[in-house]
């Protein structure tokens, strides 16, 4: 290992430490990428990390370059309790060096048979924790990719957070509702006249759908880099 190396390896140490402290991590969940191949102008080596969950509760993406949201059980039970309900979720996306950093949020293909499977569900961007609320206005194609770091030469060891929210409105169950039935009858009494009576009964017909039986539902957080013009 020549010199170069020796005080590059050395300053990635210094940097992986300090990127940990800001990430308020015990270890360094960064990754570390380092091209072999020259780029003109460019740095070659850097420090990459991409983080996403619920609100100050983000977890660091996997190897395959995704974190995920799970919705579930408890999410369908508070929908069935308020009909409207709201659910922020954040990511934290550093890039070093000449790398930009993107990322697609992918909801589920289809919510199921379940409790929100019979709801209307949306997910979108939004500026903060606090705007994602059962009032907020839904977009009417919220676009689900984001680009939080340019390939613009970077050191920063400051994740940039965004903001993503659910919003989930559950109107009624497929298989709710009331029933009611009126009964009339006429007879003649003893002197011959017409006698009518009438009775009528109601009953609250429940849902089937439990929402304890709720299967998970995820919401993924792919991410990429990519170098300037790409």
């Amino acid at each position: 290992m020549n010199r170069t190396h020796v005080v590059r390896d050395t300053a990635v140490i210094g940097l992986a430490a300090t990127i940990g402290l800001a990430l308020g991590v015990g270890g360094v969940t960064a990754a570390y990428w380092n091209d072999e191949v020259s780029f003109a102008g460019e740095i070659s080596s850097g420090y990459e990390y991409f983080a996403a969950g619920r609100v100050d509760a983000t977890a660091p993406a996997d190897s395959a370059h995704t974190a995920t949201v799970t919705i579930g059980a408890a999410e369908a039970a508070a929908l069935v309790e308020d009909s409207r309900i709201a659910i922020p979720m954040q990511t934290d996306s550093l890039s070093q060096g000449n790398k930009g950093l993107r990322y697609t949020v992918t909801p589920p293909s289809s919510w199921g048979t379940g409790i929100f499977g019979a709801a209307d569900v949306s997910v979108f961007p939004v500026n903060a924790a606090a705007d994602c609320t059962v009032d907020a206005a839904v977009p009417a194609s919220p676009s689900l990719t984001n680009t939080p770091v340019t390939a613009d030469y970077s050191t920063s060891t400051t994740p940039a957070t965004e903001y993503w929210c659910l919003i989930a409105t559950l109107d009624g169950l497929p298989d709710e509702g009331a029933y009611k039935n009126t009964a009339t009858a006429t007879a003649k009494d003893p002197s011959q006249r017409d006698v009518t009576a009438t009775d009528d009964w109601n009953a609250v017909v429940t849902s089937a759908l439990d929402p304890a039986a709720e299967t998970n539902h995820t919401i993924s957080f792919t991410y990429e880099t990519f170098r300037p013009g790409e």
